[in-house]
């Protein structure tokens, strides 16, 4: 069994023809003026956090029970350490442990939540 390409063979009078447009002469540019060379921007430094009165103080230790877990979450200068992970803010740690986006602040009732969840009647 052999199988064969379909090639065509289009010659010039299958193409259709259209009327050249008479294009547009260019007009020369004009003075220009070149805006200035935009600054080099200079990467910041990393250097540590100045201490944030929200934040716990290094060595704190923040625990709370969650879905019949203990977490328990150390204050490092470096960021927020659980489980061997090393965190940069308290958010990601809370959005690690529960898998959606909260506040860490809230997660572990360190401030009060600003919209109080409605009681049941």
């Amino acid at each position: 069994m052999s199988t064969k390409k379909a090639t065509s063979k289009a010659g010039p009078s299958s193409k259709t023809s259209k009327p050249a447009k008479a294009s547009k002469p260019k007009k020369a540019p004009g003075k220009t003026t070149k805006a200035p060379a935009p600054k080099a921007r200079v990467a910041a430094k990393a250097t540590p956090k100045a201490h944030d009165d929200t934040r716990p103080p290094v060595g704190t230790r923040l625990t709370r029970m969650f879905k019949g877990k203990e977490i328990v979450v150390t204050v490092t200068a470096d960021g927020f350490k659980y489980e061997g992970e090393t965190f940069g803010s308290i958010s990601a740690v809370a959005r690690h442990i529960t898998g959606y986006m909260i506040s860490g602040p809230v997660f572990f009732k360190l401030v009060e939540p600003k919209c109080p969840a409605t009681e049941a009647k």
